[in-house]
């Protein structure tokens, strides 16, 4: 199943209609329709942002997982956050970074704070 179509399936389950989730996520109806008919990519912010108001993880709006949608946890809120807030150019880095696994994923954030506290030295 395609991040679309669970998307909808989760909306539908809320009985939310569109413009309701567009409205809750803060993005245009448009965007919204594009993003769940499949026509436009979804940005990491977009992402995170449904994801959250779905209570699902982005990794089952992604079908990396096929199990039962399963809670965010507020570690994984308060992560995502954390990483649009140091890094406001998040979205592109997310599109890049898409395939790796949370651990890698981790891993470069790590080595990237790293970095940025050896610069402010």
């Amino acid at each position: 199943m395609k991040t679309g179509q669970r998307i909808i399936q989760l909306r539908l389950q809320n009985n939310w209609t569109q413009k309701e989730l567009a409205k809750r996520v803060n993005i245009n109806v448009s965007v919204m329709n594009r993003i769940e008919a499949g026509d436009r990519p979804i940005k990491g912010s977009e992402l995170a942002a449904i994801a959250d108001v779905l209570k699902v993880t982005a990794d089952y709006l992604l079908g990396r997982t096929d199990g039962t949608a399963s809670s965010v946890s507020t570690q994984e809120t308060e992560s995502v956050k954390s990483i649009q807030k140091k890094f406001p150019d998040a979205d592109a880095m997310f599109r890049d970074l898409a395939g790796l696994t949370p651990e890698e994923f981790r891993d470069i954030y790590d080595y990237m704070l790293f970095k940025k506290s050896r610069r402010n030295k």
